[in-house]
C-alpha cells in the first residue's frame, strides 16, 4: 500500500536519512522504532508531504505522491500533544476535518457521532475539551484524524503526553481500534513497550536508517545488531575478541555461533541459575538485585567492569542476595550473534512530558 524507495534527506550539512527502503502493507500497522534524532519523525513528515527528501520516492498504490499536496493525500496525521482546538467542543473538533472535504451539516452530525462512538465516546460531542481528561482528550484527536476516510492513519508518539498507567490501556485499545477499522498506519515512538503492543512489524532506526525490520517477537528474540540488542535493553552484548571457525571469544567465555560476528548477545531470557559447571556456565558474584513484581533484575558482576544481567521469578525458589557467589548457565540457543560493532555508549533515557 505505501512503498519508500530510497529516501534521502539532508538539513544544511547533515544527512538525516540515508536511503530509507520500506513497504507498508494494505491494513498494516508499522512502527518506527528509535532514539532521538535517529529520523523517524522526520520520515513521517516525508510521507506526509510536509518534508521533501533530496532523492527517492514514496508511492501509495504504486503511483508517486511527492508532486501531491499535503491536504489532498488523504492521510490522518495524530500529534504527541493532540493539537485540538481549545475554543471547539469535541464534536466540532472532530467536524472540522469534514468541513474542509465540504461535507453537508447532515452528512458530518452522523460522522462525528459514528467516529465518537468508534473511539469509545459516545455522547461527548458537545464536551468542552478544556474539561476532559487526558485519555479521553487522546481519544478525540484520534476520532479527528480518523473521521475523514483515509488511506493512511500517522501517529507521532501520540501516547507520549500521557502516565504511564494511561499510556499501557490506550495503546492495547489504539490498536484495536485501527485493526477494527482496518486502516493502515505508521506509528513513531522512542518506547518499545508501545511498539511491541501496537506494530504488526517493527522497524529500527538508528543515524537515519533502518538498522532491523521484523515482527515485535523477532526484534525482540533475534535482534541483528548490537545497536538493536542494546536499544531494546537487551544488555548481555559482549564483542568478539577473536573467533576461530564457530567458535567466538568474548571476555565472558566461550560460545559457538553461526556465520561470523563482531559482538554476541546472551539473552536474559536464556539465563539462569545452574547447579553444575556446564561449557556454557558463567560464575560470579550477585552485584544487583532489583524486585520487578513477577521477576527480580539481577545483575552478575562477572570480572572487573563486567556484568551479566538476567531475570529470575519471583516466587518458588530462593533469589540469591547481593554479596552471593552464583553459577549460570546461558542456553545455547540463546546466544544470539550480532553483526555490528557495539555501540560507544548506552542511550540515554528519554524524559517525557510531566516527568
Amino acid at each position: 500500500m505505501l512503498d519508500i524507495r530510497g529516501v534521502q534527506v539532508t538539513f544544511g550539512d547533515t544527512p538525516v536519512l540515508r536511503g530509507i527502503d520500506l513497504r507498508v502493507d494494505d491494513g498494516e500497522i508499522v512502527c518506527l522504532l528509535g532514539p532521538s534524532g535517529c529520523g523517524k519523525t522526520t520520515l513521517l513528515r516525508v510521507i506526509a508531504g510536509l518534508e521533501t527528501p533530496q532523492t527517492g520516492d514514496v508511492q501509495i498504490q504504486g503511483q508517486s505522491i511527492l508532486k501531491i499536496p499535503v491536504h489532498e493525500r488523504g492521510f490522518g496525521l495524530m500529534f504527541q500533544d493532540f493539537a485540538l482546538f481549545p475554543h471547539l467542543n469535541a464534536g466540532d473538533n472532530v467536524a472540522f476535518g469534514l468541513k474542509m472535504q465540504g461535507l453537508s451539516s447532515e452528512q458530518r452530525i452522523e460522522r462525528v457521532r459514528d467516529t465518537l462512538k468508534i473511539v469509545g465516546l459516545a455522547g461527548f460531542e458537545k464536551r468542552d475539551v478544556a474539561q476532559v481528561s487526558g485519555g479521553e482528550r487522546q481519544r478525540v484527536a484520534l476520532a479527528r484524524s480518523l473521521a475523514p476516510n483515509l488511506r493512511l492513519l500517522m501517529l507521532d508518539e501520540p501516547l507520549g503526553s500521557l502516565d504511564a498507567a494511561l499510556r499501557e490501556r490506550l495503546v492495547v485499545e489504539l490498536r484495536t481500534i485501527i485493526k477494527q477499522i482496518g486502516l493502515t498506519a505508521v506509528y513513531v515512538t522512542h518506547d518499545q513497550s508501545e511498539a511491541f503492543a501496537i506494530a504488526d512489524r517493527i522497524a529500527v532506526m538508528n543515524a537515519g536508517r533502518i538498522e532491523q525490520i521484523d515482527t515485535p517477537e523477532s526484534i525482540y528474540r533475534r535482534p541483528q545488531t548490537a545497536f538493536v540488542a542494546r536499544f531494546l535493553r537487551l544488555d548481555n552484548v559482549f564483542a568478539v575478541t577473536r573467533q576461530i571457525g564457530n567458535i567466538a571469544n568474548t571476555e565472558v567465555g566461550c560460545f559457538e555461533i553461526m556465520g561470523t560476528a563482531e559482538a554476541v548477545l546472551l539473552h536474559p531470557d536464556g539465563i539462569s541459575i545452574a547447579s553444575d559447571t556446564t561449557d556454557y556456565s558463567i560464575e560470579g558474584v550477585i552485584q544487583e538485585r532489583v524486585f520487578m513484581g513477577d521477576t527480580y533484575r539481577m545483575r552478575l558482576a562477572v570480572g572487573k567492569d563486567v556484568g551479566l544481567v538476567f531475570k529470575l521469578p519471583s516466587s518458588g525458589n530462593p533469589v540469591p542476595m547481593i554479596g552471593d557467589s552464583v553459577r549460570v548457565t546461558v542456553m545455547p540457543e540463546m546466544v544470539i550473534p550480532l553483526t555490528t560493532p557495539i555501540p560507544p555508549a548506552p542511550f540515554p533515557r528519554v524524559q517525557r512530558k510531566g516527568e
